[in-house]
């Protein structure tokens, strides 16, 4: 019965030490966690980054070296989309704000711009205004 006491206490001391074992480790994997997460958005942030490039890039050059064919250019954008894994990219905000970008880039000002805004959107009202945002900001 001596040893019950002994026994007890060694217990608790055990189940302490490993509990302060379980809080570091869990704290390193949260960590850990923590450092994924911050470099997947970053890395996130880069794809969506060089997506939006590519979209307006693409729109620069289109529309200042061919003749606006509304076709030819939404295969275009909807190829670079793909490769992205963007699937509705005419309701993507960023693809939109892209295109107006390239619009702004090209030169495409007065009443051709509006009817390029007006083909590419499809005359849909968010479509046109995110488009004119993306002509807005440079």
């Amino acid at each position: 019965m001596q040893f019950k006491p002994f026994l007890l206490s060694s217990i608790c001391v055990i189940t302490l030490v490993q509990g302060c074992s379980f809080s570091a480790s869990s704290e390193s994997s949260s960590d850990s966690s923590d450092s994924s997460i911050k470099s997947s958005r970053s890395s996130s942030s880069k794809k969506n980054k060089a997506y939006k490039n590519k979209i307006i890039n693409y729109t620069t050059v289109y529309l200042s070296t061919a003749e606006y064919n509304r076709p030819a250019f939404l295969k275009g954008i909807s190829e670079i989309a793909t490769e992205n894994g963007i699937t509705s990219w005419q309701d993507d905000k960023a693809t939109m704000i892209a295109i107006g970008q390239g619009l702004r880039k090209a030169r495409i000002t007065g009443s051709v711009y509006e009817t390029y805004k007006k083909s590419i959107a499809n005359s849909k009202e968010l479509r046109m205004m995110n488009i004119q945002k993306g002509y807005n900001m440079q």
